[in-house]
């Protein structure tokens, strides 16, 4: 394995021995921030994030009824440099991406087209530069990313599966509190959690997971 480094806290920190580097957007975010509130700032998280899901998070109307909380974290959600999203390979894949959605590229497992929004492309194609993983659960940029950049695109982790990755790591330790997070984030209707990663939640925690 290649060592890839990124800007962080004004300096270079190697990630060659961690076995993923995630970026994360904004509905995975809005579920992990309350759970670890330093999931950017210490890099045994091994998060990342972008300026403009970051702006979505604090600018956008729904989140601001939805999550009126957010505003706690703002200081914790920090954000890859501009040195770090300078790379040239960065514009190629945003360029790239952006052409495939505007032509109406069809999604070859629902057969519908698709649909990304600016910061979607913005989010892929930080992660295509880089190799980073990254934590949504908008399965069209899933779909979007295995279809069209199936040889380069370092996979989805969900958001569960992080939580599983800190538990396991002792990073968090398990309330009554984060629970209430988990059950919070399932009465607001977001994304579902891989049946696997529910299970190996139990496993960890002797809790069932309370969502969908």
């Amino acid at each position: 394995m290649h060592n890839r480094y990124v800007l962080h806290g004004g300096s270079f920190w190697s990630i060659a021995e961690a076995c993923m580097y995630i970026l994360c957007d904004t509905s995975s975010i809005l579920l992990l921030i309350r759970i670890a509130p330093d999931m950017f700032l210490d890099e045994r998280y091994e998060c990342c994030t972008i300026q403009s899901v970051r702006d979505e998070i604090f600018r956008t109307q729904k989140f601001k009824s939805k999550y009126p909380w957010r505003d706690k974290y703002k200081n914790k959600i920090k954000c890859l440099s501009t040195e770090v999203l300078q790379k040239t390979e960065i514009q190629f894949y945003q360029d790239t991406i952006f052409q495939l959605n505007e032509f109406g590229t069809v999604n070859m497992y629902t057969g519908k087209i698709f649909s990304l929004s600016r910061v979607d492309i913005q989010l892929l194609a930080c992660a295509l530069a880089y190799g980073f993983s990254i934590t949504t659960g908008d399965q069209g940029i899933k779909d979007f990313a295995a279809q069209q950049f199936k040889e380069i695109f370092s996979g989805n982790v969900s958001a569960l599966e992080l939580i599983n990755i800190w538990l396991e790591k002792k990073l968090i330790h398990w309330n009554e509190k984060l629970h209430a997070f988990l059950s919070d984030w399932d009465k607001q209707n977001e994304h579902s959690q891989p049946g696997e990663q529910k299970r190996r939640f139990k496993r960890l925690t002797g809790r069932n997971y309370p969502g969908s």
